[in-house]
């Protein structure tokens, strides 16, 4: 137990980058870390690649809400305030990723 909490502790380098993820999006682009997890996830469950081509699709308040363990009607709200500010759409048919190049970038910023 002891030695797994060491490997964790230097491994800091990690918690340093989830960090600057959920603080340079507040600094720079305005959202909460509810709101960049609500974007990553509409770009995650939201796009394909197929024969080289980025393919989107809308998806429910559900799936994301399912997928993040997020109230539904927070996951709403957010969406509402992401559609606000540019980064979605809201469609009658669902959610999709307005920029897929902002969303790109907001994960390689996170995987980094």
């Amino acid at each position: 137990m002891f030695q797994q909490q060491i490997e964790v502790l230097q491994n800091r380098e990690k918690v340093a980058r989830l960090l600057r993820l959920f603080s340079s999006p507040r600094k720079r682009l305005g959202l909460t870390p509810d709101e960049l997890l609500i974007f990553i996830a509409i770009g995650y469950l939201g796009t394909r690649v197929a024969n080289g081509a980025i393919q989107m699709m809308p998806i429910g308040v559900i799936d994301i809400s399912s997928l993040l363990g997020i109230p539904r009607e927070t996951v709403r709200r957010k969406a509402i305030r992401l559609a606000g500010l540019d980064y979605i759409l809201n469609t009658p048919k669902g959610i999709l990723i307005k920029e897929i190049t902002v969303w790109c970038q907001m994960l390689e910023r996170a995987v980094a």
